[in-house]
């Protein structure tokens, strides 16, 4: 049974920290999936509730600075992306679609842009 990863509490269920509205690509990406309690997925202040956006906020940036360090060279190519997000062809090629391609591939700063919903978080 998996544990909330803000409280600790079971059971939680599977949370996309990056909404499939805002970039479904990475709705089956391992990194984007977290765990949490019905409190803190969907009553008030969860990341769903009306006062929830404290929460989603810290949460997207958590992933935001997972995604850099994950990527941590400068390009990469579509296999590389692939294989560090564990998403399928299809998947990686919608999230490229929209991305410049340079001679030596994707920009780590677009590609984790665009894994974020085509905006970067700030503190």
């Amino acid at each position: 049974m998996k544990a909330c990863a803000i409280c600790g509490r079971v059971p939680a269920e599977s949370h996309h920290i990056v909404f499939r509205s805002q970039n479904k690509p990475m709705i089956k990406a391992p990194i984007n999936h977290i765990y949490l309690c019905p409190k803190h997925h969907r009553e008030t202040n969860g990341v769903h509730g009306k006062e929830g956006h404290k929460l989603d906020m810290q949460l997207k940036l958590q992933l935001q600075k997972k995604l850099f360090e994950l990527f941590d060279k400068d390009y990469y190519s579509k296999k590389d992306i692939k294989e560090l997000l564990g998403i399928s062809n299809k998947d990686v090629d919608m999230l490229t679609k929209m991305l410049k391609h340079y001679p030596r591939g994707y920009k780590r700063v677009d590609i984790v842009r665009n894994c974020m919903g085509g905006m970067l978080y700030a503190n």
